[in-house]
């Protein structure tokens, strides 16, 4: 890609070159499969879906469900009722999910589907059983990024799902952000070993990561069950990480049911990683066990051996916006310096966050949203870098 840049760099309104980013379906699908017995539904063309699924799937090494309601010309003139009432119908049918996640797409959006009301049609007229559950979110791809289609879908969960009872449970919500099925467990395994109670929603572990046992599941084990999510209303607190991705739904949970928030950000390196063991100490009212005061000893014994090959070290920084802040406070805890950071994604809070993160040890570094891969390969060009991260 370097070969490909040009030596004048100029600055660029409408057109992306690789951007750091994907689309708003890919991360609502990604978050549906985060509710056990889920099929992620697609409002839309076949294409899209078959994009989104093939996107995941070749990610993870692990088979995406996901349906479509395959769009037509028609469809895409008189609008898509009948195609989702017919998906609805079908998907209930032959794949018997415990609950339908639709998101819109592109097509869907610029048509004007008004999905709740074709959702509550197909609940009267019987094309949903009685006790499953159909929620949506409105993802168009041509605003946003898979980071914000995340966090719509999550924010649809608390919409439709969770509840207040009045009886509150021992137990801690954590929304965990757009990571990997690998993250969530590590926060699970934490609050374990905490032994904290806590409700993850979405959670992707054993749905993207499941075992080869040869027998294929449709509905994996994994993931955070309706009744889980439901009871969220009810929960002590709710320790959302990530701003882009987790935040959201948990202030409309705040707001809906009264439970407090803790709004952190991904628990990479070792601050971040503190504060998140903190809240969970203190919503749980438990001491921080031997084990994991012996691990952070550990982690902060690898920094000290490590220092002399990580100081001073220029990198440059890309990727999800939530993940690229939590890495440049770690980067400035090994005495690094990153110079360039962008992401794809949009929301001035980034620029201003790492900002904020790098004013002492790197004032003067390059910080962009809704950047591009091909701008950041110009940067380097001209200055490189030790490090590209």
């Amino acid at each position: 890609m370097l070969n490909g840049t040009t030596a004048e760099i100029k600055e660029r309104t409408a057109l992306r070159i690789n951007p750091a980013k994907t689309c708003q379906p890919i991360g609502a699908m990604y978050a549906s499969l985060g509710i056990h017995g889920c099929m992620p539904h697609s409002h839309g063309s076949q294409g899209c879906c078959a994009y989104h699924r093939s996107h995941l799937t070749r990610h993870f090494k692990d088979p995406v469900v996901a349906t479509s309601s395959s769009f037509t010309e028609g469809a895409s003139v008189f609008g898509g009722a009948p195609n989702l009432n017919q998906a609805l119908e079908n998907i209930f049918t032959i794949y018997k999910p415990e609950i339908v996640a639709v998101h819109t797409t592109c097509l869907s959006e610029v048509i004007g589907d008004d999905v709740p009301n074709i959702v509550k049609k197909a609940v009267e007229e019987g094309k949903v059983p009685a006790g499953s559950k159909v929620i949506h979110a409105n993802t168009p791809s041509f605003v946003g990024s898979h980071i914000t289609g995340f966090a719509g879908m999550t924010t649809a969960m608390v919409k439709y799902l969770s509840e207040k009872t009045g009886e509150t449970k021992d137990q801690v919500n954590v929304i965990p952000g757009f990571v990997d099925p690998t993250d969530m467990r590590e926060m699970k395994r934490l609050a374990g070993e905490l032994n904290v109670n806590i409700v993850m929603f979405p959670d992707t572990s054993d749905v993207l990561d499941s075992p080869q046992t040869g027998v294929y599941e449709m509905y994996p084990k994994g993931g955070a069950t309706v009744a889980q999510i439901t009871s969220a209303g009810d929960s002590i607190a709710t320790v959302a990480v990530g701003r882009f991705a987790s935040h959201p739904a948990a202030k409309l949970l705040e707001e809906k049911c009264g439970v407090p928030t803790t709004l952190l950000e991904l628990p990479i390196g070792i601050t971040a990683t503190d504060e998140y063991i903190d809240a969970l100490r203190t919503y749980g009212a438990v001491d921080v066990p031997a084990s994991i005061v012996q691990e952070r000893g550990r982690m902060l014994d690898v920094v000290s051996d490590m220092s002399q090959y990580f100081y001073g070290k220029r990198v440059a920084v890309f990727g999800d916006p939530d993940h690229v802040i939590a890495l440049c406070r770690f980067l400035v805890e090994l005495n690094m310096k990153p110079v360039y950071v962008i992401t794809g994604s949009p929301g001035n809070f980034f620029e201003t966050r790492v900002a904020e993160i790098l004013k002492e040890q790197v004032p003067d570094a390059k910080i962009k949203q809704n950047a591009d891969l091909f701008e950041l390969h110009q940067w380097i060009k001209h200055s490189f870098q030790d490090l590209v991260h």
